[in-house]
């Protein structure tokens, strides 16, 4: 192996050129636009090992490390490390139990905490109704783009040779695989499909019919607030919030589960989102009528089972065989960028090992093809514990 094409200059595609250029490899990383310049870019930004997957958990206390390393460099990017805290009812405080538990066996520095311990790390925080939480101190938020393109140039300087403003057009997974694209082909040993939400039209190219589906996720900034708080995570309303850098509240999740074009979705977001998250921010948080400054739509995209697409696809699911020169880096349910190092690390350990340590990840684990399936929001606790009434 000498050589691998990537296509999706992301912060996942990006962490793939870093991490295989580590390993030796040749790397040409494409993208039709420019890095971050879709999905990571209109990213929240949050970081946190709170998941409820163990692979997830294990994953993202590889990139926490990677994160405060690249942080602590000489270059222009910084992890903000100002904890993660769930809060909940007594509706949530089993499923709460449980994932901690299964948290900490993973190595996770997280923990149980009660409504006073609440009032200690976040005084600022209504706690009308909250009876328990879940925190990680080491959690905390980066910018998306300033770590795409930090992380690029040190890829850059590593020898990758990237490619903005190239568009793929053909893909030829026959004995000498080739990119073709609308500025000439490109002979290569390897292509790594991580063009996040067209992922399933760039594999359609290669014959692999993706399980994956595009959906659009909102957020928006508040005008500033006269306060600082971490990350909160409402796990009874499901929305999330942060400080931003500049004074205002970042807030999200107004998660739509349907599926959209990616060529054609709507990128503003949608009047009832800001008036839902705003009441709840109003009712968390000492604000009277707060404003708002910015507000958007990006896309993520989802996999039948919720769980990653990582490895050598198969051209159907539930088959036996598939193109042996693809990888895939696909379906990260809206937490791309922050398990963006473990996948980067993941792909490269696929690329030159033929495995990684996220099995469960694997695009042929499906026994038979999915078909259609429902698109599920991955923060929420609904659908991760059958018992949650």
């Amino acid at each position: 192996m000498t050589h691998a094409t990537i296509i999706g200059a992301g912060a996942v595609g990006v962490s793939a050129a870093h991490h295989l250029a580590e390993r030796g490899i040749e790397v040409t990383l494409v993208d039709k636009g420019h890095a971050a310049g879709e999905t990571t870019g209109k990213a929240g930004g949050l970081v946190f090992c709170q998941l409820h997957e163990p692979a997830d958990v294990r994953a993202m206390g590889y990139s926490i490390d990677f994160f405060r390393d690249l942080s602590a460099a000489e270059n222009h990017f910084t992890y903000h490390e100002v904890g993660f805290l769930r809060t909940g009812t007594e509706r949530e405080h089993s499923a709460f139990e449980r994932e901690v538990s299964m948290q900490q066996n993973e190595g996770a520095n997280v923990r149980l905490v009660d409504p006073p311990e609440i009032s200690e790390i976040y005084p600022t925080l209504s706690l009308d109704g909250v009876t328990v939480g879940t925190y990680a101190p080491g959690d905390g938020y980066a910018d998306p783009h300033t770590f795409t393109t930090t992380l690029l140039d040190e890829a850059r300087a590593k020898g990758v040779t990237y490619r903005p403003g190239t568009k793929v057009t053909d893909i030829d997974v026959s004995d000498t695989p080739t990119v073709e694209t609308e500025a000439g082909p490109i002979q290569t040993d390897t292509v790594v499909i991580a063009a996040g939400p067209w992922s399933r039209r760039v594999a359609a190219l290669t014959g692999v019919d993706l399980p994956v589906k595009p959906y659009r996720a909102q957020a928006l900034v508040t005008t500033p607030v006269a306060f600082d708080i971490g990350t909160v995570y409402d796990a009874h309303e499901g929305v999330y919030f942060r400080s931003e850098q500049r004074g205002g509240l970042l807030v999200g999740d107004g998660t739509e589960e349907v599926e959209s074009d990616p060529d054609g979705y709507t990128q503003t977001a949608d009047f009832d989102f800001l008036v839902e998250t705003s009441d709840v921010v109003e009712r968390c948080l000492p604000v009277d009528d707060v404003g708002i400054q910015n507000a958007w739509a990006g896309l993520c995209t989802a996999t039948p089972d919720g769980r990653p697409l990582v490895g050598r696809p198969v051209y159907e699911p539930g088959s036996d065989g598939g193109p042996d020169d693809v990888v895939v880096a696909a379906g990260l349910q809206g937490h791309g960028f922050m398990r963006s190092p473990a996948v980067g690390h993941a792909v490269a350990d696929i690329v030159c090992d033929g495995e990684s340590e996220y099995p469960e990840w694997r695009p042929d684990r499906f026994d038979e093809h999915p078909g259609d399936f429902d698109i599920e929001e991955m923060l929420k606790l609904d659908g991760k514990h059958p018992g949650l009434q």
